[in-house]
């Protein structure tokens, strides 16, 4: 078995380099090792620490709303919806969690014995710098029933709750608003509404009707205003036969198939890996392309030290 030197670099807090999903892919072909001078990188956005590794071959991974940099990657996996040749794979966020099979048969399994739930509405969010719309259907829909907040943000059922799926399982909808609008990026946030089997109220991807069903949400850009989705979420808690058709709905659009997009992400990752190194560059480390890559790392040296000492300074 071919062994391969590999890295993790900007991931997030609770990040584990030794077994998680990229991982876990590789060591099914190959003698994969941890090393700090590794042959291979994947990084994300959380630091730039990945910019000094110039002899390593860089794969980006982004869960936020992020585009990659090809002139500082050879190879990417995120939100956009592009086609760079081997280079790029759209992978959102919630294929890594290993629970949207789960999901769709928690949702679809769920209906026949479904009673219909007496809690209306959940909200559940922390960061209270997203667009203002999130804001606005919270407080036009409370005018109309509580709608409860299990999140830091606009709290009102006494503290953070330590389970969300839990927390919205109770409920007949959920607030599912991303944090940005940016084509491609769906988060986690309307898997976790479906995985709890509620319907989302969803706002966010522009064209995330390209991967999920139409039917089983409410696509808020499918309406002129928040007030018109208002009038859609208080005709469906009135009309149980209106709210189960919808609730009842497979949540990915005819023809999408999980399986295989898991079977195409794995054949691209694994392809990186299966030449030699010095053939799976792909960015322009030459001329043009050193000289941009020159001119980021320094900025991002400068940048760091900076962060480095501003914690000494709150240290004290």
């Amino acid at each position: 078995m071919k062994k391969i030197k590999i890295n993790f670099k900007g991931f997030w807090d609770n990040f584990d380099p030794e077994n998680n999903y990229f991982i876990n892919i590789l060591r099914k072909s190959y003698d994969v090792e941890i090393s700090d001078e590794p042959d291979y990188l994947f990084y994300s956005i959380f630091s730039d620490e990945y910019i000094n590794y110039d002899n390593a071959v860089r794969i980006f991974f982004t869960g936020e709303a992020q585009s990659p940099d090809f002139n500082l990657c050879d190879y990417a996996i995120g939100f956009d919806y592009i086609d760079f040749g081997d280079r790029y794979f759209r992978y959102p966020l919630y294929m890594i969690y290993g629970r949207v099979p789960e999901t769709a048969a928690v949702r679809n399994g769920m209906i026949e014995n479904t009673v219909i739930k007496d809690k209306f509405c959940s909200f559940v969010y922390s960061n209270s710098k997203a667009f203002s719309e999130r804001t606005e259907i919270f407080e036009k829909l409370s005018k109309y029933k509580k709608v409860d907040s299990g999140g830091r943000y606009l709290n009102n059922v006494g503290g953070p709750v330590p389970d969300k799926r839990a927390f919205e399982s109770g409920y007949k909808f959920s607030i599912a608003f991303e944090n940005s609008v940016y084509s491609g990026y769906t988060s986690e946030k309307i898997l976790e509404a479906f995985a709890a089997g509620t319907v989302p109220i969803y706002l966010g991807d522009p064209d995330i009707s390209r991967v999920f069903n139409d039917k089983a949400f409410i696509n808020v850009r499918n309406f002129a205003s928040i007030d018109e989705v208002v009038e859609e979420v208080k005709r469906l808690d009135g009309d149980d036969e209106s709210y189960l058709e919808m609730l009842s709905q497979p949540i990915f659009r005819e023809g999408y198939d999980i399986d295989s997009k898991r079977c195409e992400f794995e054949k691209f990752l694994i392809g990186i890996f299966e030449g030699d190194k010095d053939k799976a560059f792909r960015r322009n480390r030459t001329f043009r392309g050193g000289n941009y890559e020159l001119f980021f790392k320094r900025y991002c040296n400068i940048n760091m030290r900076l962060r480095k000492m501003k914690d000494l300074f709150r240290k004290k």
